[in-house]
């Protein structure tokens, strides 16, 4: 007799059920560990740890929320007056309700507008290198510009994109001519573009710089070779 047969009916349903619920199991543990890196929250949540928040109280230029506030790295941000707030977790429009009424002493207009900012640093032969926060959507060239452009005339050749102390090889020029974003490109907040200072040593020089000691050694170790040579031969 088949051995399904010998089960009960009943029996058949319960093997059934856990053989179900043994397979959706791991893709119901997976889901829950994933949900935290969903897209659609940082969506409704731009706002991220250790980023930036940019307020603009136009056209009250002299209002002191116009500026860059940090994100520190659990989502909360230092406002005057009212202190620490976790914005990791408010919308846009929800941020804005919030600063509103906790600050409507001090609007002088109702209006405001906030933005998620990321920063970047831009090291070496830049006419105004430095450290900048700057909206994810902007362009390689908008920040390159933010810099004040390359020195050199083959700076924008030369660019580095570093992460991390690992540097990516790839050449940004192309990047850079077609105005593609820091978000296509997978830039990430604390990414670093390098361009060579004017004056950098580059290996060439470091060559130069050797080659006349390497010069007088190897001058040094022939006149000693003919010297052992001659020695040898006289004393034969």
């Amino acid at each position: 007799m088949s051995l399904y047969k010998k089960l009960p009916a009943e029996g058949m349903k319960i093997v059934l059920t856990l053989f179900i619920l043994f397979l959706s199991f791991p893709n119901t543990v997976f889901s829950l560990e994933g949900s935290s890196d969903n897209p659609s929250d940082l969506v409704k949540y731009p706002f991220r740890p250790s980023d930036g928040l940019l307020i603009s109280a136009f056209p009250d230029t002299s209002s002191f929320l116009n500026r860059v506030f940090p994100i520190d790295n659990h989502g909360f941000v230092e406002f005057p007056i009212i202190g620490k707030v976790d914005i990791s977790k408010m919308t846009k429009e929800e941020l804005i309700v919030f600063l509103k009424e906790n600050f409507k002493s001090y609007l002088r207009y109702p209006n405001l507008y906030v933005k998620p900012v990321v920063r970047v640093s831009m090291l070496g032969g830049f006419a105004r290198p430095g450290l900048y926060y700057v909206d994810i959507n902007s362009s390689l060239w908008e920040i390159v510009h933010l810099a004040g452009g390359p020195v050199l005339e083959d700076g924008i050749y030369e660019m580095k994109w570093e992460r991390d102390h690992d540097k990516n090889v790839g050449d940004l020029t192309p990047l850079f001519e077609q105005g593609v974003s820091l978000e296509k490109m997978g830039f990430e907040s604390g990414d670093q573009i390098l361009t060579p200072l004017p004056g950098a040593r580059t290996f060439w020089d470091v060559v130069r710089d050797v080659m006349p000691l390497l010069t007088f050694t190897a001058s040094i170790w022939m006149l000693y070779i003919t010297y052992q040579t001659n020695v040898r031969y006289l004393t034969q």
